[in-house]
């Protein structure tokens, strides 16, 4: 029984002894420390050379060095101070919150090279933009979006140069066309930049492609009740526009009717009379030749 408790006795020295040897020995040993702000300047952001850690080299008890992970040190930089512009920040050895029993070796990085501007608000036009394949027969027309303004935010030296962003609509239409369009759009902007909203709608208007083209097309005249009619030419011609691939073909003509017209007024004699184009969907006049017809009315 007595030789358990010397032993018992003798294990708790030698722990005793070996932490105590453990606790004196000295090492060296890099430290990751997050670095907080304080105190920011109102209005103010830091662009860019902000870090989130710094690393300190130091050299302290074996025992203690093994634990500062777990403890949860930050280092804090007071930048209430910061101005516009480039600023440097040194990062200030005695302001690492550590005891006296470490010694700091070293910290990387040693300064903090900051980028800062001040953050605004300024209202934008939206530029709205259709890219993708279309079918060749059509054009796009025009392109909108809703709202066409838009109030960003960001840094002053970025929004000072910036009066317009674009919505960018991606769509092919290789085969069938739409009159329109329409798709809720994201803004294209720095990521530095918020707009509100962040999109837009916008909506593409596309129609077919056109020519001009001279046409021949026979005069119908239909003679009032009781009246004999001859006309000094039986053809008139048209300059039509409309789309290009209604002309590959002649079957448009067939939907091309020209109708003499006769006023309510009806009498015999001499009169250069108008007459009445029907076109196909999408066609309009450009010009006629003749624009008048002479007309002889007799009656019978």
């Amino acid at each position: 029984m007595k030789n358990w408790q010397t032993a018992i006795l003798a294990l708790a020295l030698a722990l005793f002894t070996w932490f105590l040897v453990t606790g004196r020995e000295v090492v060296e040993s890099w430290v990751d420390m997050p670095v907080v702000m304080t105190n920011p300047p109102e209005g103010l952001i830091i662009e860019d050379g902000l870090v989130d850690k710094i690393q300190v080299r130091l050299r302290g008890p074996k025992g203690l060095v093994g634990n500062l992970a777990n403890q949860n040190i930050q280092y804090h930089v007071d930048v209430s101070t910061l101005k516009i512009g480039a600023q440097v920040v040194d990062i200030d050895a005695s302001n690492i919150p550590l005891p006296s029993t470490y010694e700091i070796i070293e910290v990387k990085p040693n300064r903090l090279n900051l980028k800062v501007d001040r953050r605004i608000t300024k209202d934008i036009e939206v530029e709205a933009v259709w890219s993708g394949d279309l079918n060749s027969d059509y054009s796009l027309q025009e392109v909108v979006a809703v709202p066409n303004r838009v109030v960003v935010r960001g840094p002053e030296t970025i929004l000072r140069k910036l009066t317009k962003a674009r919505a960018v609509m991606k769509e092919d239409f290789p085969d069938d066309v739409p009159s329109s369009w329409a798709e809720d759009v994201g803004i294209e902007l720095a990521p530095e930049i918020e707009a509100s909203p962040g999109q837009v709608r916008v909506e593409a208007f596309f129609g077919p492609q056109t020519r001009q083209i001279w046409v021949k097309v026979p005069l119908e005249v239909q003679a009032p009740e009781g009246y004999k009619v001859s006309v000094s030419q039986k053809f008139v011609r048209l300059l039509i526009e409309g789309p290009i691939f209604l002309f590959r073909d002649d079957e448009y003509r067939k939907d091309i009717v020209v109708n003499l017209l006769f006023g309510s007024e009806v009498a015999p004699g001499s009169l250069n009379l108008e007459y009445d184009v029907l076109l196909p969907d999408g066609c309009r006049i450009v010009k006629k030749n003749p624009e008048t017809v002479k007309t002889h009315m007799k009656k019978q």
